[in-house]
């Protein structure tokens, strides 16, 4: 009997130097994938390999699995926070990869509350390319 696996619809927000290609990876794994970003043209790349581009963090969160965030700093994370917490739905799973400090995390924490679980993955010397 064959294992059916279903993908995880995914939301990625932030597509920078180690968004886009993390989130890249994720659509050549096979994933549902909608990606938002401040400056929508950085996502074309993605568009093109079939993600779907959302006109807002709310947008891009409403029916996703799994959200996670890439984001410049503190203020892009409460930013993007403000918008897309309320539209994300009870049961997900939000992973938060800027390089911000315990303070934006709890923060976001406090928001999420208990409907979504939250995990922090600090990617501050990730690499898309292998040393």
């Amino acid at each position: 009997m064959e294992k059916i696996e279903k993908l995880e619809k995914v939301a990625f927000l932030g597509l920078g130097h180690m968004g886009a290609p993390m989130a890249g990876r994720l659509l050549a794994a096979g994933h549902p994938l909608t990606v938002w970003n401040r400056t929508a043209a950085k996502a074309a790349p993605l568009v093109t390999g079939g993600a779907v581009l959302a006109a807002s963090p709310a947008d891009a969160v409403r029916d996703a699995d799994v959200v996670v965030t890439m984001l410049a700093g503190p203020a892009a994370v409460a930013s993007v926070a403000a918008d897309a917490v309320p539209a994300v739905r009870t049961g997900a799973h939000w992973v938060e990869m800027s390089t911000v400090g315990p303070d934006a995390v709890r923060e976001l924490a406090d928001r999420l509350g208990d409907r979504v679980t939250l995990a922090r993955a600090p990617r501050s010397s990730w690499s898309p390319t292998p040393r």
